[in-house]
C-alpha cells in the first residue's frame, strides 16, 4: 500500500512540472515578441505597369492605436500626370486592438509613358499631444500604348500616317465661294470695329478685374453657404469668380473650359510666377473634387483654398486707367 501511495505522488509531482515548464515557456516567448508599433503607415498600388486604358488603385492606410489623432494627406492635389475617375475611403475598422483607416483612388493616364506617385506626408498627434509625420515611399508606376499595328503587334510608337492621295477635281467653285467668303468676312470685320471703337469711345472708366473678383468674394462671404451647410454651391461660386477673373485678367476663355483645358493655358501664362501657377492648379483639381465628386473638405483645406485664390489675385492684379484717347495698364 505504501508503495502505490508512493508512485501516485511521484506521478503528480511530475504532471505539475510538466505544466509548470510548459507554463514558463509560453510566459518566456510572449515577452521575446518585439512590441507592436503605435502607429504604421502604408502606400501601394494594385499595378506598376498598365495601359492607357487600364484603372490604378491607389491605397494609403494608416493603422494607428485609438489614443494617437490621424490626420491624411490631400492625395489629389499632389499627383501629376494621373486623373483621379474615383476616390473613396474605408473605416477606421479596429484590428487587434488598432484602428486601420484607407483611403483610395483609382487613378487613369491619358499618355503612355512613367509616372510617380510621390511620397504622401501622414501627419499625427501621439498620446503625449505631440505633433508628428510619417512618409511614405513613391512608387514609379510605367504606363504602355494599347496602339495595335496591322500585324496585331504592340506599337511603341504612335502610327504614322499614310502618304495622301492626289484627287483630281475643278476647285474654281471653291475659288470663287472663297473670294465672296472673304469679301464678307472683310466687310463684317470692318463694321463690328467701327462699332466697338463708338463703343468704347463712350464707355465709363471699367472695374480692374481683381477688384469685380473681390467685391464678388465678399458677397459670397456675406451669403454664409459654409455655415448653412451647402458647400457644393458655395464651390460652384467660388470657382466661377476664380475663373471669371482669370477671364477678364489675361483673356483666357476660363469660363467654357473645364480644369483639364484651362490648366495648361495657366500655364503658359508668362505674367504668373512658378508659385502662383501651383495655387491655381492646387485651387482648381481640388475645387473640381468637391464639386462632381461630393468629396466633403475639413475647415482648414476650406481656409487653405480661400488663401490660395487671394493669393491668386493680389499676386497678378492690375490696376487700370482709361483716358479719352488711350488705355493704360500699370501693375501694382
Amino acid at each position: 500500500m505504501k508503495r502505490v501511495s508512493l508512485s501516485i505522488f511521484l506521478i503528480y509531482m511530475l504532471f505539475i512540472s510538466c505544466c509548470s515548464s510548459v507554463k514558463e515557456n509560453e510566459i518566456s516567448k510572449e515577452q521575446e515578441k518585439p512590441p507592436v508599433p503605435s502607429i504604421g503607415v502604408k502606400a501601394q498600388t494594385d499595378r506598376t505597369t498598365a495601359t492607357v486604358a487600364d484603372p490604378i488603385t491607389y491605397t494609403l492606410s494608416v493603422l494607428y492605436v485609438p489614443e494617437i489623432k490621424v490626420r491624411m494627406p490631400e492625395v489629389g492635389s499632389q499627383i501629376a500626370g494621373l486623373r483621379i475617375v474615383d476616390f473613396g475611403e474605408e473605416g477606421p475598422a479596429e484590428i487587434d486592438n488598432r484602428l486601420e483607416y484607407k483611403k483610395w483612388y483609382k487613378l487613369r493616364a491619358d499618355i503612355a509613358g512613367a509616372y510617380i506617385i510621390p511620397s504622401m506626408v501622414v501627419s499625427y498627434t501621439d498620446k503625449h499631444g505631440t505633433k508628428k509625420e510619417l512618409k511614405t515611399p513613391q512608387i514609379f508606376i510605367e504606363v504602355k500604348t494599347t496602339l495595335i499595328d496591322e500585324k496585331g503587334e504592340t506599337l511603341k510608337d504612335i502610327i504614322d500616317i499614310k502618304p495622301l492621295q492626289e484627287v483630281k477635281r475643278d476647285l474654281t467653285p471653291y475659288i470663287l465661294f472663297g473670294i465672296i467668303a472673304l469679301v464678307l468676312i472683310v466687310g463684317v470685320v470692318g463694321v463690328l470695329f467701327y462699332i466697338d471703337r463708338k463703343q468704347k469711345r463712350a464707355q465709363k472708366v471699367k472695374k480692374p478685374a481683381h477688384i469685380i473678383a473681390l467685391e464678388e468674394l465678399e458677397k459670397l462671404r456675406k451669403e454664409k453657404l459654409i455655415e448653412k451647410g451647402v458647400l457644393r454651391e458655395h464651390y460652384f461660386r467660388l470657382s466661377d469668380i476664380f475663373r471669371r477673373y482669370i477671364e477678364n485678367r489675361f483673356g483666357v476663355p476660363a469660363v467654357e473650359q473645364t480644369t483639364q483645358e484651362l490648366l495648361p493655358e495657366i500655364g503658359k501664362l508668362r505674367e504668373l510666377t512658378t508659385s502662383v501657377k501651383s495655387k491655381a492648379r492646387e485651387f482648381l483639381i481640388h475645387s473640381d473634387l468637391i464639386k462632381f465628386a461630393k468629396y466633403a473638405p475639413v475647415q482648414e483645406e476650406m481656409d487653405h483654398n480661400h488663401e490660395n485664390v487671394m493669393t491668386v489675385i493680389n499676386e497678378t492684379k492690375q490696376e487700370e486707367i482709361i483716358s479719352e484717347n488711350y488705355k493704360i495698364a500699370k501693375k501694382t
